[in-house]
């Protein structure tokens, strides 16, 4: 993807996934990190691939792995360096990815909020389903259902729509009338 943008160096492309890294404050996987940082058009990927390695590797960006998928963050050698590199990609190009950052990093934030699992119990599969916020867990369940199928759409269901559910489910709870 050799385009028209301005963001072509090593230098530039590494400054933009810093400058992104830092702005989100988050860690997030690869193709939201690519998201936030491929609004230039002349982002090669491989080029990005190989650049995001090596900061990983000089201790820029770091790799958290605990939750099965590889999440990348900016340590503190890459937020001091970024200070000093941060000039070298044009402005409009750094707020045009801190936009793209902000729905990423809803999205994170909604993503570590609700949790689903598929368990298999005694013959039975169950579908396991939470929603917190920023003190802990507020509404949880867990309900058998007739096969991995049928739990799996459960829990896909909810995770899409956890808020509406969860709001229905209060209203319900919470209602006087007869």
């Amino acid at each position: 993807m050799s385009g028209l943008g301005f963001v072509r160096s090593e230098l530039e492309i590494k400054t933009l996934t810093l400058h992104v890294l830092d702005y989100i404050r988050l860690s997030v996987n690869f193709d939201e990190l690519m998201r936030c940082v491929f609004v230039d058009d002349a982002i090669n990927y491989f080029k990005f691939a190989d650049y995001l390695n090596g900061m990983v590797e000089t201790g820029h960006v770091e790799i958290c792995s605990d939750t099965g998928e590889d999440r990348y963050s900016i340590t503190k050698k890459g937020t001091r360096d970024l200070e000093h590199i941060r000039s070298s990609v044009p402005s409009y190009v750094l707020r045009k990815a801190e936009k793209a950052s902000d729905s990423v990093r809803t999205e994170v934030i909604r993503k570590s909020l609700v949790n689903v699992k598929v368990t298999e119990e005694a013959d039975a599969w169950r579908a396991n389903c939470s929603m917190s916020d920023d003190s802990g867990e507020i509404f949880s369940f867990s309900m058998t259902a007739t096969s991995r199928e049928e739990a799996k759409k459960l829990t896909s269901n909810f995770y899409r729509h956890a808020e509406r559910i969860y709001n229905e489910f209060l209203r319900s709870m919470l209602d006087t009338s007869d």
